[in-house]
């Protein structure tokens, strides 16, 4: 079988990083694996050279349809895209078959989404959005669950003496609970509710530090304005690219803290929290991207906050949960690996192609309203109310969807 791996560029990118994965865990496994970069080159080319995959750049696009691929696969944001869309005509052959990677779950009701014969979404929630938003014309197309791999050589849990060094340079004190964040400075992946909770978690006499990588502007200001008592206790690193700088901080955590304004449609920091020893405490966003709900698991990876408002709680309740934090210590990397390792996403996508390729039907994962309405709801704090409910529903119907889109986009959806 020879698939072609099809990705804008080879930055450092997460959409990047997982394309990597998936190319050269498919490639151990005994797949011919060839990567076109249709847009840019990166630094990620020295990686698949030194594994023995071929890269085609921009400008190429004939000579990787050339290349002859059993299957094709796109890792895309969902969204209708013209350049997409050309360039699937030029690789698509007629034995061919072409594999999405559909990020944010977008319904492409376009050409481009026809050209697709298996869309494969990151997590279940983001399969019933896309099923959602594509109604009546998702139900006539295969589609499955297929998570970002994530390389658990990369990220590891340092040793505790490290450990140690590593909070001590902080200028950490013993004793002190640290929670973290971690992720790029754009905006949207952060929420300034991060400051509020840890605030009122240290205004309850918790002795509590907060530790920011990569935060964006809006939040580095926020730390400034806040009292003098909680701000010396949060501090503020540049975002880094060293896979062993980030375990070393990951690991000087105790607990992370993620909020995001647009939630994960995977959710990556995450998994690297956990491949780290640390339990995660993520707020639910379900009028946004959710795909935090599954990737942490409530009592497993961490704790789920329903609400903004229920934050601190889910913090303090990580603070007083030691068996938690040990379990996730001791078996975080292995709960991560379990589920959404290089090598069982690799098999799990290696047997989408063989059932593309066989004219076979795709598993289908079940995402009806039962489940739903269950993973919705475990957590801490009160779910959504009717309000929340009907505001759910709405922005679901695919009319609304494809309305927004026209708005958002202008006119392209």
């Amino acid at each position: 079988m020879r698939i072609l791996t099809v990705v804008a560029g080879m930055g450092v990118g997460g959409t990047e990083r997982a394309a990597q994965n998936l190319s050269l865990g498919l490639k151990a496994l005994g797949v011919e694996v060839a990567v076109l970069a249709h847009a840019e080159r990166g630094r990620r080319e020295a990686a698949y050279r030194a594994a023995g995959v071929g890269v085609f750049g921009p400008g190429e696009e004939v000579a990787a349809a050339g290349w002859g691929a059993d299957v094709v696969h796109i890792h895309r944001s969902g969204y209708a895209n013209a350049r997409e869309t050309a360039l699937l005509r030029v690789l698509k052959r007629p034995a061919a078959r072409v594999v999405e990677t559909n990020v944010f779950a977008r319904f492409d009701a376009g050409e481009g989404g026809a050209l697709i014969d298996v869309h494969c979404l990151l997590s279940r929630w983001c399969a019933w959005k896309w099923s959602a938003w594509g109604g009546a014309a998702a139900r006539g197309k295969a589609m499955a669950v297929l998570p970002n791999p994530v390389d658990g050589a990369a990220i590891a849990r340092v040793p505790e003496a490290e450990r140690a060094e590593v909070r001590a340079r902080l200028g950490v004190p013993p004793g002190r609970f640290l929670f973290g964040r971690v992720g790029q400075p754009h905006a949207a992946k952060w929420s300034p509710a991060v400051l509020g909770a840890f605030a009122a978690v240290v205004g309850r006499g918790f002795d509590a530090g907060l530790l920011l990588v990569g935060a964006p502007g809006e939040i580095a200001e926020g730390v400034g304005r806040l009292p003098a008592g909680v701000r010396e206790r949060v501090v503020s690193l540049p975002v880094t690219g060293c896979d062993r700088r980030l375990s070393e901080l990951l690991t000087a955590m105790d607990g992370f803290l993620h909020l995001s304004r647009i939630g994960e449609s995977f959710g990556m920091v995450l998994c690297e929290a956990m491949l780290c020893g640390v339990p995660v405490v993520t707020l639910s966003t379900p009028l946004k991207d959710n795909s935090q709900l599954e990737v942490v698991g409530h009592g497993v990876g961490g704790l789920v906050a329903l609400r903004p408002d229920a934050v601190p709680e889910a913090m303090t309740a990580l603070m007083a949960d030691a068996g938690l934090r040990e379990r996730v210590r001791l078996g975080g990397a292995d709960w991560v690996s379990g589920r959404f390792g290089v090598e069982a996403v690799s098999r799990r996508a290696l047997g989408i192609y063989e059932a593309a390729l066989a004219g076979g039907p795709v598993e289908r994962p079940a995402v009806g309203a039962g489940w739903l309405a269950a993973i919705g709801g475990q957590g801490i704090g009160r779910p959504p109310g009717a309000a929340g409910r009907a505001v759910f529903r709405l922005l679901h119907v695919p009319a609304v969807y494809r309305g927004y889109l026209a708005l958002a986009r202008g006119g392209a959806g």
